[in-house]
């Protein structure tokens, strides 16, 4: 987590407004901008060292834990500190909250 604070200090220095979101409970990860794609996210998670691919299927974390799936060519606004979940497309473990 202290290496993302300083990676969006570093960039917001640079005149880069970035946004970072936490992928899998536990990855920050640093966004440029306020606005992503699905794919972006997951390039950017993966870059960032998540242990997750790109096939993998990505959802918004809502309040209440309830999850919105998030397409590979769907932009997003994101917001400091949002949380995402992205899991193998075999797995099922939020299908009930979509």
């Amino acid at each position: 987590m202290e290496q993302a604070m300083q990676k969006k200090e570093e960039a917001d220095k640079h005149g880069a407004k970035t946004t970072t979101i936490i992928v899998n409970e536990k990855y920050s990860v640093t966004i440029q901008g306020h606005k992503a794609t699905g794919m972006e996210i997951k390039e950017a998670a993966i870059a960032q060292g998540a242990p997750i691919q790109k096939d993998f299927n990505l959802f918004r974390v809502n309040p209440g834990d309830n999850l919105k799936q998030i397409r590979d060519d769907e932009s997003v606004a994101l917001h400091e500190g949002e949380r995402f979940r992205a899991v193998t497309t075999d797995d099922n473990s939020g299908g009930d909250n979509i």
